[in-house]
């Protein structure tokens, strides 16, 4: 009985979720569609670059740790003492 309410609980966190996600795309498209009525929206190139992102050349060393050390913290390893 334990399991199957778990299981439920589960569906019912996910369902909330799809809805809060179809929720807010539907409010980004009322605000952009508004803003371009209103000729406040810039171009697409201005919110998404035309460039490919694996052109930009291999991570610097310092690049890497630095995003190593994020990860670290999001799972939750405490930083290291020099």
């Amino acid at each position: 009985m334990r399991l199957y309410a778990l299981q439920m609980q589960a569906h019912r966190d996910r369902l909330r979720l799809a809805a809060e996600m179809r929720n807010r795309s539907a409010w980004n498209t009322a605000a952009l569609t508004g803003a371009a009525f209103a000729g406040k929206l810039r171009g697409y190139d201005s919110y998404f670059s035309a460039s490919d992102p694996r052109q930009s050349g291999p991570q610097t060393p310092e690049q890497l740790e630095a995003a190593l050390h994020v990860l670290a913290a999001a799972w939750g390893a405490s930083p290291e003492e020099p």
